[in-house]
């Protein structure tokens, strides 16, 4: 019970943030900067990596180790991790996401584009907004320091020629980009580069030239003492059982840093309404016109001027009159074409399409000029009325998308432009397609209709006038309706909105707990300190995996886990440390992954917080060896499980057992009920293990100082299968934790029995249970008799006994000192005597106790 609450209290305190921020788009990136200018301590936690300008991938080869692609339906997936560029497949959906610091804004066009009035009338649009819409607009416009498009190049005077004509009634739109052209000086404490027009913004900037998020709001708030955690996924967020106020963001340590996901997102958005914006995206290609919408890399800059470049991806914009806008873009030369040339498209007009992006390719590398092609980009606004389902018996996501009214015209209007400027027109297979979804999350003051208020605050929906303190969304899935245009200057500043109301709020939680507020200032000189506060973080000595396999309970149970053994403190160790019980660091550590355990729960149970130790040592047997496992596990549902067990390790027989004993572990699952009366009590047994196979897998993942580790663990099991030497010593030796938490109150009850004999009984109340109300049932009492000569059920050295297990079971224990329990005087009493005279003198005084209220025994 005090591991347990031990581990409790540690994942309550190890992290000191006010604030954890999820992701690092135009939302996570401008909430996590104000709130760190107000003096809030902040966390912010992005599933990618940071990414250099040199780091994005400049050809085919190179975006292989930046891409990654699961298919959902076949159950593959292939590439790192971390890629920058994710694809996930599944049915007939397919997801493009960004993964890296800075969101989507890494590889994005950067188009920054005032939210049309249109949109914010729209009945769907939050009031509240409107008063400092504008304010906010400006806000995110000076710190994403957008700009003006400098030159006309080659694709925007191609498609200007012929769109006046073939888009009806439209006009051309002024356009800005979150990119650098060296017309304003960038701020002293960033080397920003100059756009050199090279057309692959959409797989990164590689000239450093792109004002993404991590290169201004990030940036800034790291400089306010902001923490950034990369390589980071969000599990799930669950309310600590302590505090109904409170909410708490779980963790789990991976090795490469803490795992977190936002678990039960569907639960709050199904039946919500999203938009798709009114996308559709075409591809057109094989065209004679000098498009000039491939992207080019550095041997090809040098022959050709700035003018005759291809540009930045977007460089052109024209809106008809009928509510649609139309965009022509850049592909990078490192996108592989044959993905938008009849994998995931279809051409028009019919005929031998599905053979030209493989003739275009040889073409290529024949030497011979390759035809031209270009992006089409058409936005708009369709009814806002998809729907993402998540079906929990399948996991599988379903997508229905919103009605598009305007969508036939698009396309006629695609394939106006496929005739003027010739070629062949590939378009999508997916009934629709969007560069970026709005909503699921939508706002409004309404919570019937709407997840979040207009300040981001999600609606309790056990009590919908209620909100869920201190949870905030903070990104597109507040926009309730299409904006018709790019959205990403739309929701940044919707960020800067929800984050002005969580600033406030935060400071007034501080306030009322009398918590100092200090205001920072950004240094605009550190730069330097910035870089090494991303980069900075301890790296662990040893990093692994370990899958095992068993039974708890005779139901199955599969750990994923994944060890980082720490270093910290080894220059702290020495020799004498081992002598006293305590392993080296290279033997401890951290343990984070995933627990399947379907008889209890269907989904996974993530490990938020877990420690292990390859050589603990018990005083009272300094020969045998301990593995030492202690899990704390979350569920979806938001129980908590714990998870702990030994590898036993005996010095018998020359490690004749040694291959068992070093790859099965013997575990308690348990439940944590905190305060819960209702909560359903589980305490089961069982053996996990790791087979041949598993145990060559850990070998072959191991990361970092290999042969130190190896040589520690080795030395230890020698010592205790071949050497057999003890570990650690009574004199000096410190107890752990655990034997030095006093042992539980009771009280002793004097009974005199029938016969004239004077008995004695204590007892010890349950303190786990919470406080009862009138009518509910009293605590169940279990009457220990000790049958042996010496006391067997209240053992106080020990660090768990009967009375303990009883206690911790939520029971009340009674212990009965019977006239032949060793502490009464010697007498002629017999056991006859103790059931006869005893026992009910002992219940008798029991049910004086309890007044005589419901119970058992």
């Amino acid at each position: 019970m005090e591991k347990e609450a031990n581990i409790e209290q540690r994942f309550d305190e190890e992290e000191g943030y006010d604030a954890v921020v999820v992701g690092s788009g135009y939302g996570g990136s401008a909430a996590a900067f104000r709130m760190s200018m107000a003096g809030i301590k902040v966390c912010l936690v992005e599933k990618g990596r940071r990414w250099e300008a040199n780091d994005f991938p400049t050809d085919s080869l190179k975006i292989m180790s930046a891409f990654r692609m699961e298919n959902r339906n076949l159950g593959v997936s292939c590439g790192p991790k971390h890629a920058l560029l994710q694809v996930y497949e599944q049915g007939d959906s397919v997801a493009a996401v960004a993964c890296g610091l800075g969101g989507g804004s890494l590889v994005n066009a950067g188009v920054m584009m005032p939210t049309p009035v249109r949109a914010r009338r729209n009945p769907k649009w939050p009031k509240d907004w409107e008063g400092e819409w504008n304010s906010c607009e400006a806000s995110a416009a000076t710190m994403l320091r957008i700009q003006s498009i400098p030159v006309r190049f080659p694709n925007a005077k191609v498609i200007g020629d012929i769109a006046i004509g073939e888009i009806e009634d439209c006009s051309e739109d002024s356009m800005k980009l979150s990119i650098n052209f060296d017309l304003e000086e960038p701020p002293s404490s960033q080397q920003m580069g100059s756009c050199l027009a090279c057309g692959n913004c959409l797989a990164g900037c590689p000239y450093n030239a792109k004002n993404s998020t991590d290169k201004n709001y990030i940036l800034s708030a790291i400089q306010a003492g902001c923490m950034v955690k990369t390589e980071c996924q969000v599990q799930f967020v669950v309310k600590t059982p302590y505090d109904s106020q409170e909410g708490k963001t779980s963790k789990n340590e991976d090795g490469c840093g803490s795992s977190w996901q936002y678990r039960g997102t569907f639960s709050v958005t199904n039946e919500r309404r999203v938009s798709c914006n009114g996308n559709t995206v075409a591809y057109l290609a094989g065209s004679p016109a000098p498009l000039n919408a491939y992207g080019i890399d550095g041997k090809q800059l040098s022959k050709k001027i700035f003018q005759e470049r291809p540009g930045p991806a977007i460089s052109s914009s024209y809106t008809s009159s009928l509510g649609f806008t139309i965009q022509t873009a850049v592909l990078p030369t490192a996108y592989p074409f044959l993905l938008v040339k009849g994998i995931i498209t279809y051409g028009w007009p019919n005929g031998f399409w599905f053979f030209h992006g493989i003739i275009d390719k040889l073409k290529h590398l024949i030497g011979f000029k390759s035809s031209q092609a270009m992006v089409l980009n058409a936005m708009g606004y369709d009814e806002s009325d998809g729907k993402i389902m998540f079906k929990k018996d399948t996991y599988k996501i379903h997508f229905t998308p919103p009605q598009d009214p305007l969508f036939r015209r698009k396309i006629n209007v695609f394939q106006k432009l496929t005739k003027k400027l010739g070629g062949i027109l590939f378009l999508s297979r997916y009934q629709s397609t969007s560069v970026h979804l709005l909503g699921g999350c939508n706002a409004s003051s309404d919570p019937s209709r709407s997840v979040c208020n207009s300040k981001g605050q999600v609606f309790d929906t056990e009590a919908p006038a209620t909100v869920h303190p201190g949870i905030y969304v903070c990104d597109a899935s507040l926009i309730p309706c299409s904006v018709g245009v790019n959205p990403s200057l739309t929701i940044a500043a919707a960020a800067e909105h929800v984050s002005r109301h969580l600033v406030k709020d935060a400071l007034e939680y501080k306030s009322k707990r009398g918590t100092p507020i200090l205001v920072k200032t950004v240094d605009k000189h550190s730069c330097l300190t910035t870089d090494m506060n991303l980069r900075s973080g301890h790296t662990p000595v040893i990093v692994f995996n370990e899958t095992m396999k068993g039974n708890i309970r005779g139901m199955p149970c599969t750990a994923y886990l994944k060890m980082k053994m720490n270093s910290q403190n080894e220059k702290d160790f020495d020799e004498g440390n081992s002598v006293n019980g305590e392993s080296h660091s290279f033997l401890r550590g951290k343990v984070g992954g995933y627990v399947v355990f379907k008889s209890i729960e269907k989904d996974e149970l993530q490990v938020i917080d877990g420690e292990i130790d390859l050589c603990e040592v018990d005083y009272r047997t300094p020969y045998t060896q301990y593995m030492h496992y202690c899990l704390l596990l979350a569920a979806s549902s938001g129980s908590r499980y714990i998870l702990e067990g030994r590898k036993i390790m005996h010095p018998f027989l020359f490690a004749l057992y040694a291959w068992r004993e070093t790859t099965t572990l013997h575990v308690t699952f348990k439940k944590l009920t905190g305060n819960k009366s209702h909560d359903e009590t589980i305490n089961l047994i069982g053996e996990l293990r790791i087979s041949v196979i598993e145990l060559l897998k850990s070998l072959m993942s191991l990361e970092g100082n290999k042969r130190r580790f190896i040589y520690h663990l080795s030395r230890t099991l020698m010592r205790t299968y071949i050497l057999q030497i003890p570990r650690g010593s009574h004199k000096g030796f410190s107890l752990s934790h655990s034997y030095h938490n006093p042992y539980p109150d009771s009280t002793l009850h004097e009974i005199k029995t029938e016969d004239g004999y004077i008995i004695s009984c204590s007892r010890w109340k349950c303190s786990q249970a919470p406080q009862r109300s009138k009518g509910e049932k009293q605590p169940k009492l279990v009457l220990l008799l000790n049958g042996h000569s010496a006391e067997s059920f209240w053992l106080p050295t020990e660090p768990i006994d009967m009375v303990r297990t009883l206690l911790k079971e939520g029971y009340e224990a009674l212990l009965l000192q019977s006239r032949l329990d060793p502490l009464n005087p010697a007498n002629n009493s017999t056991i006859e005597d103790i059931g006869k005279f005893d026992i009910p003198a002992a219940i008798t005084k029991i049910l004086e106790l309890m007044g005589r209220a419901q119970g058992s025994m």
